[in-house]
């Protein structure tokens, strides 16, 4: 090993044992002080020092005096472990400390470095003797030799010594030029070469560098001799790290063979990654081993990007012939499909093989769809050849951007429908009533990424979302068209802007397309002075986002969701779908709201149905027990017995009658619920006169006669409106049989507006959700949308037990109120006073709406065994009322279950943050109740165990 070391750590060496020399010399001659002589020492004076004072109390007769001192020395010396006054005849007449067991000198022995024992003498007559016990001077064995002062003194002396002389050896070496050796005529000839030379030793020190090397590096070659090699800018090709292992030189020095053609990189002093072809040459010393090497440097980094160059144009061209074939092969099979129906529709009416008119009608219908498809492609094509020659022409005109998107969700939402699809549009806040843009072309756009949206999705919907940004001068509309579909890969998402391009060959076999839409929606977006951007998560959906400057705002009203539908006049129309059902079928209503019942009642009695009435839970038990009825319309908040009990006893007793859950709560993951409580299918209040009468008449074996679909839109949550002292009509007021239902509602809903106030007054917060809760959904059901959002925004802040906020919804409730128009001949019918009652959930089985997605499995896994983890923090956070840790737990399960599918927990675990933030003790516990009775109902991804479902607490 020692044949290893450099020339300096030998020379350190040698000089770091000379100066040991000198200490162990200067040891001997006496010059350095002894430790252990003068520890003794300093014994031998305190048992002398002792042992006179000793004598001086014998002589007084004072000599029990002693043990007080022989006590204090014991004490405050920590070297002396005991002390003792022995007779002569042996008999120890006081000691300190554990003495007697542990002396083993006798009087004839010598003292020794622990034991020391000292005459007394009464006058001249010797009669005892001061015993004193010490801690070895230094430790025995190993220890006590490397604690030896001598040996640790000259330890640290040598490896100072060997430090400081290697450290200042390598100084001074570093500053001798070895090049000094190369004679001038040499070193002028290494100068000329344009390739970089480099000489390195057997450590791979830089010995020799020429010039052409030195330029490259920014440094003079001076300064270059004596650094390491590793201390050079070498990356590798995509200039990271370089192992310095693997370079060429190094193997060379190794195996003492020559290396040509290798590539290494290195970065210059201007950032620029540089690439060279290297030769290297091991100099052969008659050792074994190489004393250096010899690199030749050829910079071919020109060289090499031309080759890439070449390889990117090179591709870019097959991609491009790629391309073309795709899109040749595509757009000859989506001309084809219509033409060929086109042609052969035509041929048959042509050799008139039509048995009737009616089929005839029906073969130019598909003529002429077949056409306007084949004329929607031809239009595709040219509109993208326009928008590149920068021939195509937009307009900057008044538009209203609400209408537009509600127009084209009613055309496309046909498609929605035939899929099964949710089409959503929602408001986000308030968005202009008008902006300037190109109508035509913003439809043209929201109609190919709404389209889009629909065909690549085939469960869940898309969302719509309209919302101001008005982070920027000028504002900006944004459009985000969300599906919940197959998304798109991330490296890809940009690609699907590109003519002819899909996100793989398999999306266009599987839902066909020319993948022309998103590039013209993406131009046409930019011409106007705006661009669609998208983002996506592959097996969870796509955002497409427009954004639109809005031009000048200045006198353009700013509308919230509910003015904006208004402005576009959208209403149910009861008599819009036209359904034939059995005249023999009984349905059977329940519903704790008699306007609930009679809305339905007076919707399905239109069509002859046979129904009954139940208001709780229990009579329809009852009721149902009692009768057969082909359906049951079962509203799943009510006094007496709810709708999941009244279910699950239904079912428990062996009854199959459909059951439809009707209820105002739409939150996320509730469909789930009642599903698993053991309804058939599930409706939402405000009621949707189209979907009830479908869901009907598919259960009961009706059939539609004619439609005129429209699509969902979902009501935004946001702030009051600005008032607006104009008379509100309800939206089905054209509808002379509703007008009674309509009147009740107007005459309750003006006895409950006093009962909301006198609760807000007396911060009643339980009653004033009850109240909330039912205007929600009974104002909608009657056509009165304006009361939803602030009966919803009221029902969040009274859980919250949130008294500004309370009254401030409820200031905008009774302002809705008193602009509430009655139908004119409504009949006054005095309503029954009661009191609703807090409704009782029941939880089945609780899931992930992720769990389908198996790669998903193990993080839902992870997250059910993390919550029985967090369920015992958050109960001894209730009970030691640390309200501020309830609250971070709360806000911890409200993101992370929502984030691994668990919908569930989201409405508890808001409350129970907004409970324990402000301090309330009893909704805390009750919001925990409800969070363990979801956690206990947790079912992992992929099981298919029966939970039977438990109340919640």
């Amino acid at each position: 090993m020692i044949r290893k070391l450099g020339a300096k750590a030998h020379i350190a060496i040698g000089l770091a044992f000379l100066v040991i020399s000198i200490v162990l010399a200067a040891g001997f001659l006496g010059l350095i002080p002894d430790r252990e002589a003068a520890v003794r020492d300093g014994r031998i004076a305190l048992a002398e020092a002792i042992a006179v004072t000793a004598a001086e109390m014998t002589a007084r007769g004072q000599v029990d005096w002693l043990a007080p001192t022989l006590r204090l020395v014991v004490k405050r010396n920590p070297d002396v472990l005991s002390a003792a006054l022995r007779t002569e005849e042996g008999t120890i007449i006081m000691q300190a400390g554990p003495h007697a067991a542990n002396w083993t000198l006798n009087n004839a022995d010598m003292s020794t470095d622990t034991e020391l024992h000292v005459p007394l003498l009464s006058g001249k007559e010797h009669w005892g003797q001061l015993e004193l016990r010490f801690r070895p001077v230094t430790p025995e064995g190993l220890a006590g030799w490397l604690f030896n002062p001598w040996v640790k003194l000259v330890g640290f002396i040598f490896l100072s010594a060997l430090l400081v002389f290697y450290f200042y050896l390598g100084k001074v070496l570093r500053h001798l030029d070895p090049s000094g050796a190369v004679p001038d005529r040499v070193r002028s000839a290494l100068d000329t070469l344009t390739e970089g030379l480099l000489v390195l030793d057997r450590r791979q020190t830089v010995v020799l560098a020429n010039r052409a090397f030195a330029e490259f590096t920014g440094q003079p070659a001076t300064e270059l001799i004596g650094m390491n090699a590793k201390k050079l800018p070498w990356t590798d090709s995509k200039g990271g790290d370089f192992n310095l292992k693997a370079a060429p030189w190094a193997h060379a020095l190794h195996d003492g063979e020559v290396h040509t053609n290798n590539t290494v990189h290195m970065r210059a002093p201007d950032g620029s990654l540089h690439t060279f072809q290297i030769n290297c040459a091991p100099i052969l010393t008659g050792g074994r081993q190489p004393g250096g090497v010899l690199i030749s440097l050829d910079d071919i980094t020109s060289i090499e990007q031309n080759s890439i160059e070449l390889e990117k144009a090179k591709d870019a061209a097959d991609s491009a012939n790629r391309a073309k074939s795709d899109f040749l092969a595509n757009m000859s099979h989506e001309i084809r499909t219509p033409m060929n129906a086109i042609l052969g529709f035509t041929e048959i009416l042509r050799r008139g093989y039509s048995r009737d008119g009616a089929d005839a009608a029906r073969h130019l219908a598909t003529i002429h769809s077949s056409g306007t498809h084949l004329l929607a492609l031809i239009n595709d094509i040219l509109d993208l050849s326009k928008v590149e020659a920068g021939r195509m022409e937009v307009e900057a005109i008044d538009c209203q951007p609400y209408a537009l998107a509600h127009q084209v969700i009613q055309a496309i939402g046909v498609r929605a429908k035939e899929k099964n699809l949710q089409l959503d549009l929602v408001v986000d806040g308030r968005i202009p009533e008008t902006i300037q843009s190109d109508p035509a072309r913003l439809r043209q756009i929201l109609t190919n990424l709404i389209g889009n949206a629909l065909k690549f999705t085939e469960h869940g919907g898309v969302t719509v979302t309209l919302a101001l940004d008005t982070r920027n001068d000028p504002a900006a509309l944004r459009i985000d068209v969300h599906d919940t579909g197959i998304g798109i890969a991330q490296n890809k998402v940009d690609q699907v802007f590109d003519p002819f391009v899909q996100a793989d060959s398999s999306v266009n076999r599987r839902f066909g397309g020319t993948g022309l839409g998103l590039a013209i929606s993406r131009r046409l977006a930019r011409a106007m002075g705006g661009d669609v951007t998208a983002t996506s998560v592959p097996g969870e959906g796509s955002t497409f986002s427009i954004a639109l400057t809005t031009g000048s705002l200045e006198g353009v009203r700013l509308l919230d969701d509910a003015a904006l539908q208004a402005s576009v006049a959208v209403s149910a129309d009861v008599e819009t779908a036209r359904w034939i059902l059995p005249k023999n079928a009984r349905i059977l209503v329940v519903d704790d709201g008699a306007e609930n019942r009679e809305l339905v009642a007076t919707v399905l009695g239109e069509f002859g149905l046979t129904l009954d009435e139940a208001e709780n839970g229990q009579i329809a038990v009852d009721m149902a027990q009692a009768k057969t009825y082909d359906l049951i319309l079962m509203d799943m908040q009510m006094p007496v017995m709810d709708g999941y009990t009244a279910t699950r006893t239904l079912r428990e007793a062996g009854l199959t009658t459909p059951i439809v859950a009707l209820t105002a709560n739409a939150m996320q993951g509730y469909e789930q619920e009642v599903i698993a409580a053991g309804c058939t299918a599930y409706l939402t209040k405000p009621v949707d006169i189209d979907a009830l009468l479908a869901t009907v008449a598919h259960i009961v074996g009706g059939y539609r006669e004619g439609t005129n679909p429209t699509s969902s839109v979902t009501k935004n949550v946001g702030e009051p409106s600005v008032p607006d002292r104009s008379a509100i009509p309800s939206r089905l007021a054209t509808k002379t049989r509703m007008h009674p239902v309509i009147g009740k509602f107007v005459l309750r809903m003006r006895e409950q507006m006093h009962a909301i106030e006198a609760a807000q007054r007396a911060h009643d917060f339980s009653t004033l959700v009850e109240l909330a809760h039912w205007l929600k959904g009974a104002g909608g059901t009657v056509g009165f949308d304006a009361f939803t959002e602030p009966a919803a925004e009221l029902e969040t802040a009274a859980r919250a037990n949130d008294a500004a906020q309370s009254a401030l919804w409820v200031d905008t409730l009774r302002d809705i109120a008193d602009r509430i128009a009655a139908p004119g001949d409504t009949p006054i019918v005095t309503p029954r006073k009661t009191k609703p009652c807090a409704p009782a959930k029941v939880i089945g089985p609780v899931r992930s709406r992720l769990e389908a997605n198996p790669r998903l499995h193990s993080v839902i896994g992870k997250f059910i065994q993390r919550m029985h983890e967090q369920l015992p923090r958050i109960e001894a956070a209730h009970r030691a009322a640390d309200f501020t840790e309830l609250a971070g737990l709360a806000h911890w399960l409200k993101g992370a279950a929502g984030t691994v599918g668990f919908d569930d927990f989201t409405e508890p675990a808001t409350e129970l943050e907004a409970a324990a933030k402000a301090g309330n003790n009893s909704d805390c516990q009750r919001w925990i109740n409800r969070i363990g009775a979801l956690t206990r109902q947790m079912t992992p991804a992929g099981s298919t165990i029966d939970i039977t479902p438990s109340r919640a607490p």
